[in-house]
C-alpha cells in the first residue's frame, strides 16, 4: 500500500445522500452537483455537502499552504481561513459549472486567497475575526504538525498526491469496515497489503498459508476485493465532479497524483 498520509476524517451520518438527478437520468445528482445546480441559492443540503466536499481536502489545502514556504501554524490558519470564507453565506455563490472539478475549484479559490487576502489576514487576530467552524485540521494522531515541506514536489503536486492519498485511504477504510461487519476482519488483514499494486505469487502463497486457504481461493478474493476498492473509488471521485464523463478521467489523474515524487522515498 502506499504511505497514506493524506487521511481526512469520514463523512457523518447527517451528511446528505445522493438525490436523483433531475429530468429522471440515470446518474445520481452527487455532492458537488448538488452545490453546482444550487447557484446563488442558500440551499442546506448544497451547503452540507460543500461542507462535507471541504473537510475531506482540508489536508490537501494544508499541504498546498505549506509547499508554499509557510509554516505548521501559518499554513493550519490559512487553511482553516480559507474553508471559513468558502462555507459562509456567499461561498456556494462561487461555484461555476465550468469549474467541473472540486479539486479545480478549491485550488484555484485557494491560490486567489493566498495573493489577495492572506496578507490581511495574517495581521489580525489568530482566527480572522470569523465563526469558528467544525471544520480543522485533522487530529492529534496526524502528522500535519511534524511533516516539513517536500521539497521535491510542487505545490499542485503535493496538493495533488495528498488529495489522492486521501481518497484511497477513505476507500480502503469503508472496505475494511464492510469486511469487518460480514465477520471477514481475518481476510480483510490478509489481504490489505496485495490489494494495491502488482500482484506478489509469493506474497500470495504465503498469506493464503496463513489463513489456511488455497492460493487460487485468495487470488479470488484477492481480485474481488480490488474490484470493491475500485467501485468506491469511482463513488467518491463521482462526487467531485459536475460531469459523469469526467470520473474516468479524474481515477487516471488520481493514480498518477500518487506516483509523483515517490522515487525518492
Amino acid at each position: 500500500m502506499p504511505d497514506h498520509r493524506g487521511k481526512m476524517p469520514a463523512p457523518s451520518a447527517a451528511e446528505p445522500a445522493a438525490e436523483p438527478a433531475a429530468g429522471g437520468g440515470s446518474f445520481p445528482a452527487t455532492q458537488w452537483s448538488l452545490v453546482l445546480r444550487a447557484g446563488a441559492d442558500t440551499d442546506t443540503h448544497a451547503h452540507a455537502a460543500l461542507e462535507s466536499l471541504c473537510r475531506h481536502y482540508w489536508y490537501p489545502l494544508y499541504t498546498f499552504v505549506r509547499q508554499q514556504g509557510r509554516d505548521h501554524h501559518e499554513a493550519e490558519d490559512c487553511t482553516q481561513e480559507f474553508l471559513a470564507q468558502l462555507l459562509a453565506a456567499d461561498g456556494i455563490q462561487r461555484a461555476r459549472p465550468e469549474r467541473g472539478r472540486f479539486r479545480t475549484f478549491l485550488l484555484t479559490g485557494l491560490r486567489n486567497f493566498l495573493t489577495s487576502e492572506w496578507r490581511r489576514a495574517q495581521a489580525a487576530k489568530r482566527g480572522g475575526g470569523l465563526t469558528h467552524l467544525p471544520l480543522g485540521p485533522p487530529g492529534p494522531e496526524e502528522p500535519c504538525q511534524h511533516e516539513p515541506a517536500d521539497k521535491g514536489l510542487t505545490p499542485e503536486q503535493a496538493f495533488d498526491r495528498t488529495w489522492a492519498l486521501g481518497m484511497i485511504d477513505r476507500a480502503v477504510l469503508e472496505l475494511r469496515n464492510e469486511y469487518g461487519a460480514s465477520g471477514r476482519a481475518k481476510v480483510f488483514d490478509a489481504l490489505a497489503p496485495l490489494i494495491w499494486g502488482t500482484e506478489d505469487s509469493d506474497a500470495v502463497a504465503r498469506h493464503a498459508g496463513q489463513l489456511g486457504l488455497t492460493v487460487n481461493s485468495l487470488t479470488v478474493a484477492l481480485h474481488r476485493a480490488r474490484r470493491r476498492l475500485g467501485d468506491r473509488l469511482r463513488a467518491m471521485v463521482a462526487e467531485t465532479v459536475a460531469d459523469p464523463a469526467e470520473i474516468d478521467a479524474e481515477l487516471r489523474h488520481l493514480v498518477s497524483a500518487i506516483s509523483v515524487g515517490t522515487s525518492g522515498e
